[in-house]
């Protein structure tokens, strides 16, 4: 729901007369290395320090720089809110903002049927803690209500948008990056290419399958411009996971890596040992010396390495902070606030609200 945070903003903005204006953001020059520890006859400095927590480091810096670029998207929502709302009020005669919000979000929003309360409570029945229907309606129905009126508040914002046609041009952010190993894994594409996708994957993972739908389709459509680095990263729980990282591995030796791929993430639940040997077997060209169970050999090494360094602090982070969507604190934030502007205008839904916020998270 990407225009509800902004309204947390919106009613700030409306409180307060004036605002501070932010500072803009110092250009700072690497300080020159400094001693930081020493004993006789060693010291550490600030350089080697660095160094030695560069990973974490760069998460920390990811972090900052995600959630600053979060903060600035939430805020331009805000001011886009806030102009384009008074805009239509001013435009339709109405006395604010509020009124407008009254006349297209609380108005159109008609309390949930007898129906639609039962069938929540159905849906919802081992949360209510053995409570009847008639204990729970209240709240029931303060949370449909709390549900449409979040529905029609983004579809406006929405129609808001298309209307005064509005742009974003908000540039995103230059991420910190961490050099990534791909000395000797597998790859697709020139080594030239502008763009690297690095993939920590296994063959076990059902969501690794479905990514490689995707990878594929991406080197077919950017053919030339974009090269694939496959590593392994199996994860505990798969017990066949390491077996058939061994078995691709030494098919890639083989001149087969690529064949034995496709096999392997086509045929995720094909994993046992004969599996595999049927696999190799049934290659365009036939893989020879399959390594038997899951005894690490030569390959072994390699893939419980890229399983430590996909999960080292610094990849970790930079995984999270770049692709997580929305975090649901602000957004529970968000709701609630929403719903306590809602229930100024509307008594009766506040007086449900209250009963809501007491319900110990059964909704």
């Amino acid at each position: 729901m990407r225009f509800l945070p902004f309204l947390t903003l919106l009613l700030a903005c409306s409180t307060s007369t004036t605002a501070a204006n932010s500072p803009a953001e110092a250009k700072t020059e690497a300080a020159p290395a400094t001693v930081v520890a020493s004993w006789k006859g060693g010291e550490v400095s600030s350089t080697d320090l660095d160094e030695s927590i560069s990973t974490e480091l760069t998460k920390l810096k990811a972090e900052y720089v995600t959630s600053s670029h979060e903060a600035r998207q939430q805020g331009l929502d805000a001011l886009i809110g806030e102009k384009v709302l008074e805009a239509e009020a001013k435009k339709r005669g109405l006395d604010g903002v509020e009124a407008l919000l009254k006349v297209e979000i609380n108005d159109k929003v008609k309390p949930p049927s007898d129906e639609e309360v039962e069938t929540f409570y159905k849906v919802m029945a081992r949360r209510m803690g053995g409570r009847s229907l008639e204990e729970v309606r209240p709240a029931i129905v303060s949370e449909i209500q709390r549900r449409a009126f979040a529905e029609r508040f983004e579809a406006f914002m929405g129609e808001m948008h298309t209307a005064y046609a509005v742009k974003i041009s908000l540039p995103q952010p230059e991420m910190p990056r961490i050099p990534i190993s791909v000395d000797d894994d597998p790859s697709i594409g020139p080594e030239d290419a502008p763009i690297t996708i690095v993939q920590f994957a296994e063959f076990q993972c059902p969501y690794c399958g479905r990514a490689k739908e995707v990878i594929d389709q991406v080197m077919e459509k950017y053919e030339g411009k974009v090269r694939m680095v496959y590593r392994d990263f199996p994860l505990s729980f798969h017990d066949r996971a390491i077996p058939a990282a061994i078995a691709a591995n030494c098919a890639g030796e083989q001149g087969q890596y690529w064949p034995m791929y496709d096999a392997l993430m086509s045929n995720q639940r094909a994993l046992a040992e004969s599996d595999l040997t049927k696999h190799a077997r049934t290659r365009p060209r036939q893989v020879e010396h399959l390594p038997q169970g899951s005894r690490p050999r030569g390959g072994g090494a390699e893939r419980l390495r890229g399983r430590h360094q996909g999960r080292c602090p610094g990849y970790a982070g930079l995984l999270h902070q770049r692709y997580l969507p929305e975090r649901r604190s602000s957004a529970r934030a968000v709701y609630r606030h929403h719903r306590r502007r809602i229930g100024r205008l509307n008594p009766t839904f506040q007086h449900a609200f209250l009963r809501t916020e007491h319900a110990s998270g059964m909704l």
